[in-house]
Parts: structure tokens; sequence; C-alpha cells
């Protein structure tokens, strides 16, 4: 059984694993653009929810997982932040009414999360970290059915998500041509990774060295990375809204959580995407990044660094 303490522990444990391989996520970074961000991304969304998660009372374990839920929601960034955060969103939600979560309940809110992940998101790749919590989840509702404890099957679900990411260049040809598993996919897997180590007596499986990053940014389409919530809407066409973003860019993400929408979309034109959301609500934690700089700055950084192991 999962209580609130434990599944507390486990979350900061996860932020500060994917926080240690950052740089090597970002280096692994090509795909839905070679932007070099996506270790960050991850870990920003995580580390400040887990700051503020800290020194929580006790409260039941469902209860927990709303909190965190929320937090992610609104600290999401990035493709794969908010991907993530629909993730626990839907796993939270499976859980919410529990005092402590059993194995049964750990494999269905990893499946409801998954499945969030996947509605969520106008155009689902396989070969993306969404592959992979798929997989994660599939693992995990197996052991949990064979009556395995909420420990062994996450032990199943994180074994699930590391053959699931080797998988991953088979599935996607941006990743196969570069060599390398999906960045999103590989920062889930430290994730969970974290999450287990949070546990006592847990052997883990060596992970991939650090590659060196792909710098060229010819294949970035769309150059802005356009994010932000929009407030006191009510009864908003979430499909017809991410529908728009569709025809005016890429990655598009729309989910609403405690009458919050979140936004996610790579674009040339943000103003549109602004002024369309501006129809719906009032707006905040605006964030505009270029990408292509993004990509200069990630390509400079490693290069430094690299001279100064020399």
């Amino acid at each position: 059984m999962i209580s609130s303490e434990i599944l507390k522990n486990s979350f900061i444990s996860g932020a500060e694993n994917i926080a240690k391989h950052t740089a090597e996520v970002n280096s692994i970074n090509v795909f839905p653009v070679p932007d070099g961000d996506t270790g960050t991304n991850l870990s920003l969304t995580l580390t400040g929810c887990a700051e503020k998660i800290k020194h929580l009372p006790e409260m039941a374990a469902g209860e927990l997982a709303d909190r965190i839920a929320g937090e992610l929601f609104r600290s999401a960034r990035g493709n794969s932040g908010v991907i993530f955060s629909l993730i626990f969103k839907g796993f939270a939600q499976s859980v919410k009414d529990l005092e402590f979560i059993d194995a049964l309940s750990l494999a269905k809110g990893l499946e409801a999360g998954c499945n969030e992940a996947y509605s969520a998101i106008d155009k689902p790749m396989e070969g993306t970290i969404l592959t992979v919590i798929r997989l994660a989840a599939s693992k995990a509702i197996s052991a949990a059915s064979k009556g395995k404890s909420a420990q062994e099957t996450f032990i199943e679900a994180v074994n699930g998500a590391r053959v699931s990411l080797k998988s991953t260049p088979n599935l996607l040809p941006m990743l196969k041509k570069h060599g390398f598993v999906d960045a999103g996919g590989q920062g889930l897997v430290y994730i969970m990774e974290g999450m287990l180590e949070s546990q006592k007596n847990i052997t883990f499986i060596k992970t991939e060295e650090k590659k060196q990053p792909v710098v060229s940014d010819s294949e970035i389409k769309f150059i802005y990375c356009t994010e932000f919530l929009i407030n006191g809407s009510n009864n908003a066409d979430l499909k017809l809204f991410r529908n728009f973003l569709s025809e005016i860019g890429d990655c598009p993400a729309v989910a609403e959580h405690s009458g919050i929408i979140k936004v996610h979309v790579h674009t040339n034109d943000p103003d549109k995407a602004i002024g369309k959301a501006l129809e719906l609500g009032e707006l905040s934690d605006v964030k505009i990044d270029n990408m292509r700089l993004q990509n200069q700055n990630g390509a400079n950084q490693w290069n430094s660094t690299q001279a100064s192991n020399i």
C-alpha cells in the first residue's frame, strides 16, 4: 500500500533524479524538434512542484496526488512537461478518493494517466513518452492482476518503461536516424527510477551514456514554443481550440484541470494563439521561447562543457 508519505518521498526523489540527468536528456532531444530543452522542461516542471509539497501536512494519498497534479498542471513547461502533467492528472483523478493506494489502484491510475495524455494530444505519436507510459501501465495492470504488491507492481511498470524506451528508435525515423531513444521517454524513465530510488534495496539497470547532441536546427519548422494558462473559461470547446492550434502550428496540447486550461503549441504565430485564447478567458503564465535559439545555446553550452573536460 502507498501512503501519502511514500507518495511524497517518491515524487521528490523522481524530481531529484531528472534534475541530475537534465543535460543528458537535453543532449538527445531531436523530436519533435531539436531544441535541446526536454530535460530542462521536465526538471523545472517537477522540481518546482516538489518544493511546494515538501512541507505539506499528512493527508490521504489520493488527496496528495490531487495537490501534486494541480501544481504540475500550472508549472508544466514544454511538450514533455505538459504531457507528464497530464499523465499525473489522469493518475490523480483515478486515485483521488483513496486513503492508501494499493497495487490495482496504482496500475489503474497509471492506465488512466496514459489515457489522459493520449486524449489531450491532437496527433499522438508512437515512439515517444506516450509509448513509454502505455507499456509501463500495461505491465503494471498485468502485475497487479497477478496479486503482486504495490511496490512489485511499480517495479514491473518501470521495467516496462525501460523496454518500451529501447523500442522508440524503431517507431520514429528521426530517432533511428540519429541513434537516440526518445528524450521525453528517457526523462520519464529517469523520473520513475527516481521514484523507486526512494525505496530501499532496489537494483537499477544502468542507463545509456550521454550522447553528443544534434545541433542542426533545420528541422524546426515552427519556431516559438508557446504556453499559457486560460483562467475563468466556462464550457470552452477544448477540441475546437486544439484544432485551431493545429492549423497554426504543431504539438498542440490543451487540457483542463480545476477550471484552468493549460495550452502548449509550437507555432510561428504566437499572437494568433494568444488572440484566440483571449476569446475564452483571461491569460496568465504566458511563456514564448524561440526554439532555434535554444538549439544554438544548447550546442554552445555542450561545446563549452566538453572543452572544460579536456
